[in-house]
Order: C-alpha cells, then structure tokens, then sequence
C-alpha cells in the first residue's frame, strides 16, 4: 500500500471515531462544530482530489457581436420635450405677463403672442379657482386650461372650460367646453381671538367668505370695534366643485356673529317667481340690507380719531375731520354707499383722493391712495373697489384718511350707523316661503359648535 493510500485510509477511521463520539456525547461536542466543520472542509477537498478525475469537455466560446446605437437612443431622447404641469390662481392685478410669469412660461415670442390673445385676456377677466399650463424645458407653453364663469349660471355650478393650445407653427388655438360643477354647502366656526380674518383664517374659513361677512353685517357690526376675544363667528357657504377641484367659492348661506352676548344672524332668501326681494334677512324677516356700509375697509387700525388732536405734520393743534385707518399699501378701498365720482386726482395734504356724493345729500372721501379704480362720473354701487389704499399727500405712514359728510359738514365716520336706514323686510306674500327656507338654513348653524347668546333684536 502506497503512503498516501495509507494516509487516506487513517484519515478515513479518525472520521469514523469522531462520528461515533458524536452520536455517543452530542451535548459535549456542540462547542466544538465549529472546529470540526472546518477540519471536515479540508478533509473534503483531500477526498474530492483522491482518485481519478472525469476529463472535462474542452470550453467554447461564441462571441456575437451586439449594435447598440446608443447616440441614436440619446437623440431621441433628447428630442422628446420635457413637459412641466404648473398651477396658480388668477389676481385681480395679474396681467398676461405676470400670469405667465408664475405658470413658468418665458418664451419671449409666445408671450408677446399672448399678451394679445383674446381667449388668455378672458382668463383674466373670469377665470376662477385654478388656472393650470403644460410647458417645456425651454420655457414655450403647450396648454392652458381655466374655469370660467357663464354669463347666466354662476349659481347654478354652470361653467366653462377654456382651454388655449399652442400648435406646430406658433400659432395658437383656443376652445370652450361648456361643464356643470356640483355646488357644495360647506360650514366652519371659529373663534375670535384678535380680529374677524385673523379668526376666519385660523378656522379654515376662505378669504372670500370672510369678505362676505365682513360686508354681509357691516350694517349692525363694526368688526373693527365691536368684536372681543371670545366671540363666536359661525358661516355656511356653498363652494363649486369640478374633477375634485374647488372653482369657486360661492355665496354665504347663513350666518351668526356673536358679540357682546348678542347674536347677529343671517339667512340669504332668493324667491324664482320674485327675484326682485332676494337678499339677506334676518331670521324674523327683517333685512340686512343698509344704505352705508360701517367702513370702506375689510379691516383696518384706528390710529387717530375724528376731532381735535396734534397735527403729526405741523405738531400743533388742528380739528381733524375724518378718520386715520392704518393698513398696507394696496389693500382695496370700497365705497360705503351707491353714488357718482365727482373727483379723481391729486389735492393738498390729500395726496390721491377720491370723492363720492351719494342720494340724500351725502358724501364720502378716501385719501392717500396708491392707485384709482374709478372717473369722474361713473357711478358706482356699494362696496364696489374705487381705490387702492397707499401712503401719498401729508402722511406719516400707510393708512386710509376717510371722510363722512352730511349736506356739507364732516360729521364722525363712526356714526355712520346713524344716518343708515334699514332696507325693506321680506314682502307678505313671501311671508312663508321665507320662514321654510330660512328655517332649512339657520339648522346648518346649529351643527357647529355655539355658545349661549341673545338674539338681536330687529325690526
């Protein structure tokens, strides 16, 4: 027997020892696995060496060559335009090249194009909610699309779907899809802590619903004045709603302001057969409606007074015949009341102004404006936009300089609320109608949380 036939066969005994220990005393030798694995690896390779090998088939090798046009792929690639989606909001100061500006679109061409197209300057006048575009890398818009109001049915979710497109040659396209959008009752309370939007914003309520309020009991509240921390503000409004996007937020429905341990409320009453009567009543049925509106600010800080008070100007005493409105620059100024513009233009110490004469021998001025919404001579409705707020004349900060005058004679902005009659109540013959309706709406409110008040009085 060869030396290595004799190193193989006592090998092959000290593996069949240790066998036989294992399965004598396996508690003993589970310390040593490891060990004895890594002797039986070695062990294993020694036996897969013993004795004659298989002679392995000689390897082939097949090459086959592979085309890969990849320039032509890239090429392609680069070829194919790299579309972003952008959204944004129409302002009520947004010309085409702002518009553009914030939807991503730089291709100088286009935008001169634009600027002049029909289809994008009705965007500006009526488009609503969400203005959305497609454009490339390099700037060039290939679709916009907007929601836009007919002109019968803003209350019955009626709209339509503009839609601009930029074709192959440069020119563009537009076209109109008539679209119905399911109208929404929504409903939110909030609680003032400081002032009226401050409250509304924290609760979720939209800009546009706080302005209605704002306006809707301008008659009976002075929400620069009259609201403390505390009170209660609850609304329901109703919302348009398209492909799960909000179009536009609709009308007030019904409403509470409670202040001072009063309630204010209000419930919109709109008759098919009498259009004439739709407005906003009280639940007894009186009207909401006031020849003034309380101010021509949605909100605003009282800096000065009307009457005798130091000149901040000339630092001596003066009688100052209006009333100092802090607020930012260009926040919209509303006339109180309806009436005609009797002046437009620069004056002393009034920087820009704007004058107002109103039915029964009133009239109104708003001063230190930035910029002008009205001529003299239109005639304008109550709380339309005839200025924007600003700093101009003899000012020592940005605020509105406001007027109120009586046959001739400035009397205190303040007591506004004297000199405004009430509207008509709701005729008789509408008498139940109303009270069905109103009834149906006021119940949104007692939804929503509420603390304990009195109602208001009306007549």
């Amino acid at each position: 027997m060869s030396l290595f036939a004799e190193s193989a066969d006592r090998l092959l005994q000290r593996a069949r020892a240790l066998r036989e220990a294992v399965e004598r005393h396996p508690g003993r030798v589970a310390g040593a696995v490891g060990s004895a694995l890594l002797f039986t690896s070695v062990t294993a390779f020694g036996l897969a060496e013993y004795g004659p090998q298989p002679k392995l088939p000689p390897v082939s090798i097949v090459q086959q060559p592979l085309s890969l046009d990849i320039g032509a792929q890239l090429s392609s690639l680069d070829a194919q335009p790299q579309i972003a989606y952008t959204t944004t909001e129409v302002r009520r100061a947004d010309s085409a090249e702002s518009l553009l500006h914030r939807l991503q679109v730089t291709d100088p061409a286009q935008l001169r194009a634009l600027a002049h197209d029909a289809a994008l300057q009705r965007v500006l006048r009526e488009a609503h909610g969400v203005v959305s575009a497609e454009v490339d890398g390099v700037g060039r818009l290939h679709r916009l699309q907007a929601q836009l109001t007919t002109q019968t049915g803003a209350d019955r979710g009626a709209w339509d779907e503009l839609t601009i497109t930029a074709q192959a040659d440069g020119s563009l396209s537009s076209s109109v899809q008539p679209m119905q959008a399911q109208v929404q009752t929504r409903m939110a309370s909030a609680v003032v802590h400081s002032t009226l939007f401050a409250a509304t914003d924290s609760a979720g309520i939209p800009e546009p619903v706080a302005a209605q309020l704002a306006d809707l009991f301008a008659g009976e509240v002075n929400f620069r004045r009259d609201l403390r921390p505390g009170d209660r503000i609850s609304v329901a409004w109703r919302v348009y709603v398209a492909r799960g996007q909000v179009l536009r937020v609709g009308r007030v429905i019904a409403a509470r302001v409670a202040t001072r341990g009063v309630a204010h409320e209000a419930v919109w009453f709109d008759s098919p057969q009498h259009p004439a009567a739709a407005g906003y009543y009280a639940p007894n049925g009186g009207s909401l409606a006031r020849a003034f509106l309380l101010s021509p600010l949605p909100y605003d800080r009282l800096t000065s007074g009307y009457g005798w008070r130091i000149s901040p100007i000339f630092h001596k005493p003066e009688f100052h015949k209006g009333i100092d409105l802090a607020i930012p620059v260009g926040t919209p100024v509303r006339t109180i009341a309806d009436g005609r513009v009797v002046h437009v233009g620069p004056g002393t110490g009034y920087g820009k102004y704007v004058k107002i004469e109103h039915p029964g021998g009133f009239a109104t001025i708003y001063s230190h404006l930035s910029k002008y919404e009205v001529h003299v001579g239109e005639q304008v409705k109550q709380g339309e936009v005839v200025a924007l707020s600003g700093n101009t004349g003899w000012s020592t900060g940005p605020h509105l300089y406001f007027q109120f005058f009586v046959h001739g004679r400035p009397v205190n902005p303040l007591d506004i609320a004297k000199y405004s009659p009430k509207g008509k109540a709701v005729p008789a013959a509408l008498r139940g109608e109303f009270v069905a309706e109103a009834d149906t709406r006021s119940q949104l409110l007692q939804l929503l949380p509420d603390v304990a008040v009195a109602s208001a009085a009306r007549d």
